[in-house]
């Protein structure tokens, strides 16, 4: 059984990732040459360009974390841990027919999920029309009739969804939309995720990325345990964050021995160019709130005080 116990010493840079939106830490590291700097109405965008490596980053102009990275010469790799943890999804639907994500960024998770499920529908929402011109220009992102991106605010196209008829349902929705602090309030409530639970197919999965060593991530685990009743979790062995897996109805709830074996078989598959089998070994089967955790709702999401909070917990070892 996997559970969270008290934490251990965190690196610095792992600290300083749940106080920025970024999802991995820049720290002495220089990003290069600035390509792009510009505001548009949601974000402070700043592109970057350090041999064929292109970085996103929002906020202040010292930041020092970022939202994206790709090297535009092997598009294939993954060099920001999150991006392959968000493909533990597919050890729950291995063969999705229809993906929505929430949060383009630069575009890797639909980039390639659409690379190793060409048929697949994928659906991203993104709010900030700046942030996919500039994903289609510097971070090599093609939309096509099976890679569709969607202007609209995450929450609202769900809903929109849900007035259609018959509604349409998701097998895998990766939940990724960050402005320059965290995750706006609005989609991380209870009835946020209510909507959500209402396009996701009875065998689909929720795949959120969150962080987990602030006081937030418990609140946010008990608000998702809150809707769907069960929680797993790939933790990140090299940044803050953690893929916080939220099964429909009939989806499975797995073992370490299940995600592995499963990961397994999928790499055979699909020869994914980064190692599955290893994000499988980061599976938490059982994740928990802290016992003071409350619930995230429309009335009452006290996010900033909540990511100011050390939590007292970490994940265990596996």
């Amino acid at each position: 059984m996997s559970r969270l116990r008290s934490r251990a010493v965190v690196p610095a840079c792992a600290v300083l990732a749940l106080l920025w939106s970024s999802l991995e830490p820049v720290c002495a590291q220089g990003l290069g040459e600035l390509l792009l700097r510009k505001n548009s109405l949601y974000h402070e965008i700043s592109v970057y360009k350090r041999g064929s490596v292109v970085t996103l980053q929002f906020g202040r102009r010292n930041a020092t974390l970022f939202q994206s990275q790709v090297d535009v010469s092997d598009l294939r790799r993954h060099l920001l841990e999150y991006s392959a943890l968000a493909f533990g999804g597919l050890l729950y639907e291995p063969e999705p027919k229809r993906v929505l994500v929430v949060g383009l960024g630069g575009g890797v998770i639909p980039r390639e999920m659409h690379h190793y499920f060409p048929q697949t529908e994928v659906d991203v929402v993104e709010i900030d029309p700046e942030i996919l011109t500039i994903a289609q220009e510097f971070f090599s992102f093609r939309p096509d009739d099976h890679l569709q991106v969607h202007i609209a605010d995450g929450r609202v196209f769900i809903r929109n969804q849900l007035r259609q008829q018959p509604v349409p349902k998701y097998d895998l929705i990766i939940l990724d939309a960050f402005n320059s602090e965290y995750i706006p309030f609005h989609l991380m409530t209870k009835e946020f995720l209510e909507e959500v639970k209402g396009v996701l197919s009875e065998d689909g999965v929720v795949v959120a990325n969150i962080f987990y060593v602030n006081r937030l991530f418990d609140a946010e685990v008990k608000t998702y345990l809150e809707v769907f009743g069960r929680c797993q979790g790939f933790f990140g062995a090299r940044s803050g964050n953690c893929l916080l897996i939220a099964p429909g109805a009939q989806a499975p709830t797995l073992t370490s021995a299940d995600a592995v074996d499963r990961a397994a078989e999928l790499q055979r598959k699909h020869a994914f160019a980064f190692d599955l089998p290893r994000v499988a070994r980061l599976l938490h089967p059982e994740v928990h709130p802290e016992p003071r955790a409350t619930v995230l709702t429309d009335d009452r999401a006290p996010v900033d005080w909540l990511r100011s909070q050390e939590t007292q917990q970490t994940p265990q070892a596996q």
